[in-house]
């Protein structure tokens, strides 16, 4: 037990120093050995094998289809055509362009999975856009970080596929059990939008016609269709998970180079590239997690904190309210993938002690770590937001902070109400 600690403890320091999340836990598992048999006993062997188990799994199959998808429709427009039907279809209300916001990264979740690959491609169309119209730029930067966090909630949703791996539950109700919960953070969002609206007395957009919409629709019908795709296959028995994954990425390149015409051969390869090296940066962090996860348990790292938690106290309420504070600020210094990998094994075996349904837990999670995403110092988001509008860091910060607020009271209502996460996957089971 004091071993498993003080792994942890290598763990952080090595983190701290600014080393490779990977290369840390790879290096704290060696050190863990070093201690315990001796430099010259550690098990290389066996370090490699529970490597390469920690990614043999078909379900993982569905993470490097998903960030192709990502890319792919970032690089071929279908981010704005989105934009621009989103447009069209909502501008005319007050502050319609907020409304358009957080649309448009909702219905471009449902192909990228990533908050930073939305407010990569879409952050700069709806930044540009609201200032051309005369928003205060405290609501525009604060909701377009706060809709990113849309993208790891609602499915295809990378995080899910890892916790699903990680805490061996079905990837399909992880997927699913996103929709709900993501579309509750789009109404949060959108609601005090439109009291931003009323509040700072936001321009109504006119009307494009019936003509201009509908050939809006047209033109983004072949983006709109890939979560259809993805979601309808799933959940009417078609294909698994994985396979809608595949599904999807066949789709995207079809829309990109036959379709919409907008790529061809030499880039699609360009976006396989830089598909393939962000899926090996996952997979490598996956494999090191996993010599983590076995070391941890080994130890009996996850029942000692349990029967910590326990003394402080055998309310479930009680126990899920502290983990959520602990997830919030882990997320503050974690990226998403990082802290799913190091915290499920710990986390999971003690929440399900408590009677908490694991996939209802994953959601929770998943949701207060991307809020991380928005949180300083290592939020990602905020720092491709800080890019693109040109603002200091610290003013992007405060504009998000009452969108971030919004987010965090959906995930206390999905905590309070477990079937705001399970109805659907017991729809399919």
């Amino acid at each position: 037990m004091i071993q498993g600690f003080a792994m942890l403890g290598y763990l952080v320091v090595l983190l701290g120093l600014g080393l490779g999340a990977a290369f840390a836990m790879g290096l704290s598992g060696l050190i863990y050995f070093g201690a315990t048999r001796g430099i010259d006993s550690i098990p290389y062997e066996i370090i490699v094998q529970r490597v390469v188990a920690g990614i043999d799994s078909f379900t993982l199959l569905a993470i490097p289809m998903f960030i192709f998808v990502g890319h792919l429709m970032n690089e071929s427009g279908a981010t704005t055509r989105l934009f621009t039907f989103a447009k069209d279809l909502v501008s005319p209300m007050r502050g319609g362009l907020a409304q358009v916001n957080v649309l448009a990264s909702m219905l471009f979740a449902g192909m990228s999975g990533s908050g930073t690959a939305d407010a990569a491609g879409l952050g700069n169309i709806e930044i540009r856009a609201m200032r051309e119209a005369n928003y205060d730029d405290r609501t525009t930067i604060g909701v377009t970080v706060a809709s990113s966090l849309i993208g790891p909630i609602i499915p295809p949703s990378i995080p899910a596929i890892l916790y699903a791996i990680l805490a061996q539950v079905s990837a399909t109700d992880m997927l699913l059990a996103g929709i709900l919960p993501g579309l509750l953070m789009a109404a949060a969002l959108m609601l005090l939008s439109a009291w931003h609206a009323r509040r700072f007395n936001y321009p109504r957009g006119s009307f494009p016609g019936l003509a201009r919409l509908w050939a809006s629709f047209l033109s983004a019908f072949g983006a709109l269709l890939t979560p259809v795709i993805l979601l309808g296959g799933i959940m009417l028995g078609i294909f698994t998970a994985t396979e809608a994954a595949a599904v999807a990425g066949l789709w995207a390149f079809f829309l990109a180079t036959v379709l919409y015409r907008s790529m061809g051969l030499r880039a699609v390869i360009g976006v396989l590239r830089r598909s393939t090296y962000d899926s090996a940066t996952i997979m490598f962090i996956l494999g090191c997690s996993a010599v983590l996860a076995w070391i941890l348990t080994r130890v009996k790292l996850p029942t000692t904190i349990a029967t910590w938690l326990i003394g402080l106290s055998d309310s479930p309420a009680v126990i899920m309210l502290l983990v959520m504070v602990f997830l919030l600020a882990i997320g503050c210094f974690m990226s998403v993938a990082v802290a799913i990998n190091i915290l499920t094994p710990i986390l999971v075996p003690i929440m399900v002690l408590y009677g908490f349904d694991p996939v209802h837990f994953g959601i929770i999670m998943i949701m207060l770590l991307v809020i991380g995403e928005a949180t300083p110092p290592f939020g990602m988001v905020l720092y491709v937001i800080t890019n693109i509008s040109g603002r200091p860091f610290e003013f992007v910060v405060a504009a998000a902070l009452p969108f971030l607020l919004a987010i965090l009271v959906v995930v206390i209502l999905v905590a309070l109400f477990p079937p705001l996460a399970l109805w659907l996957p017991s729809l399919v089971r």
